[in-house]
């Protein structure tokens, strides 16, 4: 235990300093967040399964020390790579806490009708493919909330359609962040909020409501100035609050079948005694699956092996399988397959580990730490761009960014890439629409005013 305690300590303490050397920036930019969900899913379970014994359907739960010790330190280079990229951005003083006048003066009309275009064709677009993904599974399977695994047994071969709701969202949070009429964006908003009371109240799926929450809390973070240096203790709390919340929520949906008393006297029968309860918390938090799976590759696998082929797949597998039948499987999708084989016939998984991943492609300590420099570098860059050019695509689109950071210690190179993919080009497409179309509007415009200069003269001499 000591050492466990050791090794949390010094992946804190890295994670700590980071945080303070870019306590101006907002809580919720991209490469911030990598930095704090790194030290909280690589701390979670060393320091909860030391205290209380684990309940969970994961085979990590019965591996031995060695391997937990393992993972803790695959997790503290990932950090370490991170933090090297993070920690040495310094602010300018043009990019103080003070947000850019930009992002709260009326844009030019080319770009406000380029955002009119992208975050309406998403909303109808998406809501259009969701609709036919509906209708398709049926509401039966979207509504059933003691079998969660059929819910994505059923969508299998439907990605496109089931994306939809992420375009609605996608377009929502594009709406938020431009500078539409009053009007228009709260229509958007109207909309965002119907999709929080869908996902939580009716498909019981609380992503597409984080994702939108994440959304509208980093756009009011970075046009009010807010940084790291203003949390305050409150704050903390607050977070804690709704993190007990949300995993609150995920041990009484598989047992809400009628009130919510009564899903709360099931869960009270089945977990008898504190210990239990805390042990379930512990061993089902989603701070803790990616961290199980990281143990398990770690016990099972060789480290190298797949040399960095779940990488290069990665640009086949956002193919849609009616496209590309044979796309090669996920290594989340070969790890459920090898070691969770009846979950996985259900139309289950496992959270898999992006650090685990790393690990898996290029070896011990090496894989982690070149992953999360290569990560972290990203994300600095699209939030430097985001900075200078508020007005551009790269800062409309990085309030949707936020959820999938907030996700990706849980997912692969693959499903962040065809995530990222199915998202990109609608909004590419879309913006290339927008252009044709304000340019032709504009021909004709300048056509009809030289038409109107020519008349004039004659006009006149008449």
């Amino acid at each position: 235990m000591t050492e466990r305690l050791v090794i949390a300590a010094l992946l804190v303490a890295l994670c700590a300093a980071t945080l303070y050397c870019v306590r101006r920036r907002s809580p919720l930019e991209p490469s911030v967040l990598l930095v704090a969900t790194t030290v909280l899913v690589g701390t979670f379970y060393p320091i909860g399964a030391a205290l209380v014994p684990p309940l969970t359907w994961r085979h990590g739960a019965y591996l031995p020390q060695e391997v937990v010790l393992d993972a803790q330190w695959q997790y503290l280079a990932f950090a370490l790579g991170a933090c090297a990229i993070v920690a040495r951005v310094r602010w300018r003083r043009t990019e103080s806490a003070e947000p850019p006048r930009a992002y709260r003066t009326e844009d030019d009309p080319a770009r406000s009708f380029r955002d009119l275009v992208i975050a309406g064709g998403l909303v109808i677009g998406g809501g259009l493919l969701y609709a036919i993904y509906i209708k398709k599974v049926g509401l039966a399977p979207l509504m059933d909330r003691s079998n969660f695994a059929e819910k994505y047994r059923v969508s299998s071969g439907l990605g496109t359609f089931y994306i939809g709701l992420n375009l609605v969202i996608a377009g929502c949070l594009w709406a938020e962040a431009s500078t539409l009429s009053r009007g228009l964006t709260r229509a958007f908003r109207a909309i965002a909020l119907g999709v929080m009371i869908w996902s939580i109240g009716i498909v019981a799926v609380r992503t597409y409501a984080v994702a939108l929450f994440l959304g509208y809390v980093y756009l009011a973070c970075r046009d009010r100035g807010f940084s790291l240096a203003r949390v305050r203790p409150w704050v903390v709390i607050a977070l804690g609050v709704g993190y007990a919340g949300i995993e609150s929520y995920a041990m009484l949906r598989g047992a809400w079948k009628g009130s919510l008393m009564d899903a709360m006297r099931t869960v009270q029968q089945q977990q008898k005694g504190i210990e239990q309860t805390l042990g379930q918390i512990v061993g089902g938090s989603e701070l803790s699956h990616p961290f199980l799976t990281a143990m398990e590759l770690a016990q099972f696998e060789e480290a190298g092996s797949l040399r960095g082929s779940s990488y290069a797949n990665a640009a086949l597998g956002v193919l849609p399988l009616w496209l590309y039948p044979d796309r090669p499987p996920t290594p989340a999708q070969e790890f459920a397959r090898e070691h969770y084989p009846s979950f996985e016939a259900r139309g289950g998984g496992t959270a898999f580990s992006v650090v685990g991943e790393a690990w898996w492609n290029f070896g011990s300590l090496v894989g982690p730490f070149g992953v999360g420099l290569a990560l972290a570098y990203l994300l600095s860059s699209l939030e430097r761009r985001s900075r200078t050019c508020p007005w551009s695509a790269v800062a409309r689109f990085q309030p949707y960014l936020v959820h999938m950071i907030v996700l990706a210690h849980r997912g692969s190179s693959v499903s962040i890439a065809k995530h990222l993919f199915s998202v990109l080009l609608p909004v590419m497409l879309l913006a290339t629409c927008a252009g044709v179309i304000w340019r032709a509007l504009g021909a004709r415009a300048e056509q009809a005013e030289r038409s109107l200069n020519t008349l004039s003269p004659v006009e006149g001499g008449a």
